[in-house]
């Protein structure tokens, strides 16, 4: 008879595309997880993983063993979930993923309360892509994501914790920073520092100045440079390279800053800020607790934000 640790064995292999690496997050030796594993296959009568191949790939009968065996593990997870909600505690380990263009500012304000206040949960927090988080939390690999919302997944649910108006930050030397204020049109000729592509505020960055400009469709026509990080094109701003958009919570590191940063015209642009579940998810205590935590910690003019701010949406990154 197969076994749930087992199980958990061999999505731990497709994880990390390797018996050391799986072994090590598993706890166990790579000989006892590599016997395991040796045994599911002859009892199953099938080979799950091909081992010619590095990083270790499934098998086409692999992949469909792989698939069952997470809702295997996700259903099994779903009794220890509802004791621990009918006990209404807050404990136990918890997968958290957050977006790179949130994890830099939010982590550090709600990081050692939600620690401090509730000892009992081992936390383990990943940075993520939005693409990976959903993923992940489809396949039992994160329980709760920390991103920009709405993602229009049915699996998922959304818990919109903030929204996070947006910033235009432009070099001193610019024509922009003698602006008190962005209308529309006032980023006709500049030059827009961007994101890569798969960070969702990529998107966001385009939306915002294709929203305040929608009558100069040739306006993003001089974008130069693009990073992963949103300091490294703070920075370059800095250095007379154009301007970015920044979010609210960027915007406290302002003293650290030789740019100067610029508010919309109001209703600003802004980003919706959720925690994301798989619907499965029951452990509705832990939840409230992480979101309690995280809204406590925001500075205090982001909590006193009013619905006049316009959501700038993204389905997907």
């Amino acid at each position: 008879m197969v076994t749930l640790t087992q199980l958990e064995y061999i999505v731990a292999v497709e994880k990390f595309g390797n018996f050391s690496a799986a072994a090590k997050s598993c706890f166990v030796t790579q000989p006892t997880l590599s016997m395991q594993i040796q045994k599911i296959e002859e009892e199953l009568g099938v080979m799950i993983f091909n081992r010619s191949r590095q990083p270790i790939t499934a098998t086409a009968i692999g992949r469909k063993i792989l698939d069952q065996s997470r809702v295997v593990l996700s259903e099994s997870g779903l009794i220890r979930d509802l004791i621990t909600k009918e006990k209404d505690s807050v404990e136990g380990d918890l997968r958290l993923a957050i977006i790179p263009t949130l994890a830099p500012y939010l982590l550090p304000l709600f990081l050692g309360d939600f620690s401090k206040n509730f000892p009992l949960v081992n936390l383990y927090v990943e940075e993520s892509k939005t693409d990976d988080i959903i993923k992940g939390l489809k396949q039992n690999q994160i329980d709760i994501g920390l991103v920009v919302t709405p993602l229009d997944e049915p699996l998922l649910r959304e818990h919109i914790i903030f929204h996070e108006p947006f910033y235009i930050y432009a070099s001193k030397d610019s024509e922009l920073a003698g602006k008190k204020a962005i209308a529309e049109g006032d980023l006709q000729d500049q030059e827009l520092l961007l994101l890569t592509e798969g960070h969702c505020m990529r998107e966001q960055m385009l939306k915002v100045c294709r929203h305040q400009q929608t009558r100069y469709s040739n306006s993003l026509a001089k974008v130069q440079f693009e990073s992963g990080s949103i300091e490294t094109l703070c920075h370059l701003v800095e250095k007379g390279n154009g301007y970015t958009v920044i979010p609210h919570l960027a915007k406290s590191w302002q003293d650290y800053r030789d740019g100067k940063i610029i508010p919309f015209i109001s209703p600003s642009p802004s980003r919706e800020v959720s925690l994301v579940v798989h619907r499965s998810f029951a452990r509705e205590s832990m939840l409230k607790a992480l979101a309690d935590c995280i809204k406590k910690s925001l500075p205090a003019e982001l909590r006193q934000l009013t619905i006049q701010t316009t959501t700038i949406g993204i389905h997907k990154s």
